[in-house]
């Protein structure tokens, strides 16, 4: 990838052997591929099997990482779903054709904020309690924080967020999405043979369960609930956004599993 040096002119496409793109409103070029051997080896197939599974995932996940890792892949010229995928490599692996996601251990957000520990999590049917410490050991975070917190079904590929509360409040409780009609539309209409080839490899059964991933992001006060575009970012992409946020490591809290007739 180089820089191409400021011009009048916005070059964009193919010209010759090389390719010319904008990204955060600087341009790059790249030589163009001009020929590749599809041998379909077990490598190949497994690098682009995980490469699938991890670009779907964070699709899925595209609300919670452009809060949470925009700051980040900014600052290495990426965007977020392409940082998602370098920071998350050793969460998917390739065994015997199938893409196993170790879900727990995702990173969905990377900063400075102090993250928040949970201590309690109830749930009844779709109603979730949870409690958690405003502080972490010695480390005082402030108060004013906000706790963000996002339900995720993959296997209907739902993320939602559910909560977002101070820090100081120790304490929240919600309802999660009632998914139920749209896990009994999708396996009614998913034949076996898509269900025994997805290379997704969603960690649930084709019943009418719903499995819920609680995610948490706790992001400072002074850019939780205001916009963190100042005029000079905004003319530079119009559409990136967040990359002020000031955020903690994400956390993941836990799986709520709930049967359709909940």
């Amino acid at each position: 990838m180089a820089k191409v040096k400021p011009s009048l002119i916005e070059q964009t496409g193919t010209i010759g052997d090389r390719v010319f793109y904008t990204r955060f409103g600087k341009q790059f070029s790249r030589s163009k591929a001009t020929s590749f051997t599809d041998n379909k080896s077990e490598a190949q197939l497994r690098q682009r099997a995980l490469f699938k599974a991890m670009q779907h995932t964070s699709s899925i996940l595209g609300s919670v990482i452009q809060r949470g890792l925009a700051k980040e892949a900014h600052a290495h010229w990426h965007v977020e779903n392409n940082e998602f995928a370098k920071i998350n490599k050793q969460c998917f692996t390739y065994a015997d054709g199938t893409v196993h996601i170790d879900y727990p251990r995702l990173i969905l957000s990377t900063g400075p904020i102090a993250r928040v520990d949970f201590t309690n999590c109830h749930a009844d049917g779709l109603h979730v309690e949870l409690q958690f410490e405003p502080y972490i050991g010695a480390n005082h975070a402030n108060l004013d924080d906000v706790v963000f917190i996002y339900a995720v079904e993959f296997q209907v590929e739902v993320c939602q967020l559910v909560a977002c509360v101070e820090r100081r409040a120790a304490c929240v409780a919600f309802d999660l999405p009632d998914l139920s009609e749209e896990i009994e539309s999708k396996c009614k209409n998913e034949s076996k043979d898509k269900q025994a080839n997805r290379t997704n490899a969603l960690s649930h059964s084709h019943d009418n369960t719903i499995n819920y991933s609680l995610y948490a992001i706790v992001e400072a006060a002074n850019t939780a609930c205001v916009s963190t575009l100042s005029p000079d970012e905004k003319k530079a992409d119009k559409n990136h956004r967040n990359i002020n946020r000031r955020v903690s490591p994400s956390v993941f809290i836990g799986t709520i599993t709930v049967g359709s007739d909940s």
